[in-house]
C-alpha cells in the first residue's frame, strides 16, 4: 500500500510553498503529462515554480539549474528517482538531532497546483513512511514492545488522520507534528528496533467498528491521558467540544488500579495534590512529567496582548477567543481556569484585565497564548497547569508561576508511558488497548 505525504514548508505550518529546490543522490527524471524528459544526472537541482499556461490556467513550471528550458502543465510533474536515488530538498530544513539541515526522501514526487497554490506530495509505500515517522516521533532506545505501539498507532494515523487531507488537499496524510505526526524522512537509517517494530506488526491497524481510528499520541500526559472532545475541535466545523469518541477517554497510566482513587484531577486542588504526590504512574521517569513556568508582569504584559491579537487574526484559533465588550486587553489580573478536563486540562481559561474578562478555550489556544519569547517559551508544554499568582502593593499582578504535568495534548497513547508499561512487561497490544479503549488489532 503506497501514500502520498504532504511535504510542509520549513516552519512545518504550510502545504503552500512559493517555490521549491531539489536534488538527488543518483539523478531523476520528469515525467510531464506523461511524457519523460530527459534525465537529470545526480547533484543537479530542479527549481519549481508557478506560472500561467497560454490560456491562463495555474500550472506548474520546472527547470534544471539555470538553464531556460521549462515546460508549463496544468497536470501534476512526476518526478521520478533513479534506481536507489533519494532526493534532498535544497529549499527547506527541518529539524534533526544535530540541528537544522535538509530533508532527504526516498520515493516518487507529484508536484501539482492546489487552488493557485503550489505544492508537493511524496508517494511512498506504508512501511517506508512508518521508517521516517519511527525515527521522528520515538526513540530507537525505547523498549521494542513500546515502539511496536507506537508503529501500530501510527500505520492507523496515516489512514485516518484528523483532518481529512485527501477531501481537503489531494494528500493522504502531511509530515508536519503540528497537524499529524511528524515525518523527517530518511536522513539516516532507522534504528534496528525502529525496523523490528514495523516488521513485526506488519500490517496491524487499529479498529473501531471495523473502520481505522484517529489514533492520536502525544510525548506525556503526566499519569493521565485526556479525553479528544475536551482537547480537539472538529476540525470542518470548528465546533468545540466536539463529538466525544469512545475510544479516546482519559485513563490512568498505572497498573495498580487502587493508587489513582484519591484524585480526581478535574478538581484543581485534587490536582494540586497529585502533582505534589510522590510518583506512580508508568510515565513517570519522563523528564516532562513535572514542570514549572515563572514568569514576571512585565513579561506577561509584553507578549499577551499580542498573543491575544494574533490569536484573533488565525482562522483556527479565533474561534476560541471570546473578548470583553470593551475588545481591549487591558492590563491583567488574574488567571483562573473555568473548565478542566478529566487529565486536568484547562478546557477554558479565565484572565481578567482592566478591560474586562477574556476567555480562551481549548488546550493548543491556551499554550499558544501563554508564548512568552522574552523568557524562553514558545508555548505552554501543556494545558495541565495551575497558576499560583503573587500581587505587589498596589494590588497588581507582580508574578506568575505556572505548574504543569506532561508534554502534548494528552490524547490517546503517551510513548514514555508505552515506554515504562513495556519495562513493566507488557507487550504492545495491552498497551494500545490500555490507551485506546474498545479497540481491535486487524490487518489491511
Amino acid at each position: 500500500m503506497k501514500v502520498l505525504v504532504g511535504i510542509t514548508t520549513s516552519d512545518l505550518t504550510a502545504l503552500d510553498h512559493s517555490a521549491l529546490a531539489i536534488s538527488s543522490t543518483g539523478g531523476f527524471t520528469v515525467r510531464c503529462q506523461g511524457v519523460l524528459g530527459s534525465p537529470a544526472p545526480a547533484g543537479q537541482i530542479l527549481h519549481l515554480s508557478l506560472d500561467k499556461n497560454t490560456d491562463g490556467s495555474d500550472a506548474v513550471k520546472f527547470r534544471y539549474d539555470g538553464k531556460k528550458l521549462s515546460y508549463l502543465t496544468s497536470q501534476k510533474l512526476l518526478i521520478e528517482p533513479h534506481k536507489g536515488s533519494s532526493f534532498i530538498f535544497t529549499s527547506i530544513t527541518r529539524e534533526y538531532a544535530k540541528g537544522r539541515s535538509n530533508p532527504v526522501y526516498k520515493g516518487d514526487l507529484e508536484a501539482f497546483v492546489h487552488k493557485g497554490k503550489l505544492r508537493i506530495g511524496l508517494r511512498i509505500d506504508l512501511d517506508q513512511y512508518l521508517k521516517g515517522v519511527l525515527q521522528s516521533e520515538i526513540p530507537a532506545s525505547y523498549p521494542l514492545e513500546a515502539i511496536k505501539a507506537q508503529a501500530v498507532a501510527a500505520r492507523t494515523y496515516a489512514l485516518r488522520p484528523r483532518i481529512s487531507h485527501m477531501k481537503h488537499d489531494s494528500i493522504n496524510v502531511c509530515d508536519s507534528y503540528l497537524c499529524c505526526q511528524y515525518f523527517g524522512g530518511t536522513k539516516s537509517a532507522p534504528g534496528e528496533n525502529h525496523l523490528k517494530a514495523i516488521e513485526q506488526t506488519a500490517g496491524q491497524v487499529l479498529t473501531y467498528n471495523s473502520q481505522p481510528i484517529l489514533a492520536l499520541f502525544s510525548s506525556n500526559a503526566g499519569g493521565h491521558t485526556e479525553s479528544f472532545d475536551n482537547c480537539f475541535s472538529d476540525p470542518d466545523t470548528k465546533e468545540f467540544p466536539p463529538p466525544a469518541l469512545p475510544y479516546l477517554k482519559g485513563v490512568w497510566e498505572t497498573k495498580n488500579a487502587k493508587a489513582p482513587r484519591a484524585f480526581d484531577l478535574s478538581n484543581e486542588d485534587d490536582l494540586r495534590a497529585f502533582y505534589a504526590a510522590v510518583p506512580f504512574t508508568e510515565d513517570r521517569a519522563s523528564a516532562h512529567y513535572r514542570w514549572k513556568v515563572h514568569l514576571s508582569a512585565n513579561q506577561l504584559e509584553s507578549h499577551l496582548h499580542n498573543n491575544v491579537n494574533k490569536l484573533l487574526k488565525n482562522p483556527d484559533s479565533a474561534p476560541y477567543i471570546v473578548a470583553p465588550k470593551s475588545g481591549e486587553f487591558g492590563h491583567i489580573g488574574t488567571f483562573r481556569a473555568l473548565k478542566r478536563g478529566v487529565a486536568g486540562t484547562i478546557i477554558e481559561l479565565g484572565v481578567s484585565t482592566s478591560s474586562g474578562e477574556w476567555i480562551i478555550k481549548k488546550e493548543l489556544v491556551i499554550r499558544d497564548f501563554f508564548s512568552v519569547p522574552s523568557a524562553g517559551l514558545k508555548r505552554l508544554k501543556s494545558a495541565r497547569v495551575f497558576f499560583d499568582q503573587s500581587k505587589d502593593k498596589l494590588g497588581l499582578l507582580a508574578n506568575l508561576t505556572i505548574s504543569g504535568t506532561g508534554w502534548g495534548h494528552g490524547v490517546g497513547m503517551q510513548q514514555s508511558g508505552a515506554s515504562g508499561f513495556a519495562k513493566a512487561g507488557f507487550d504492545y497490544q495491552s498497551i494500545l488497548k490500555l490507551y485506546y479503549s474498545q479497540v481491535a488489532i486487524d490487518k489491511v
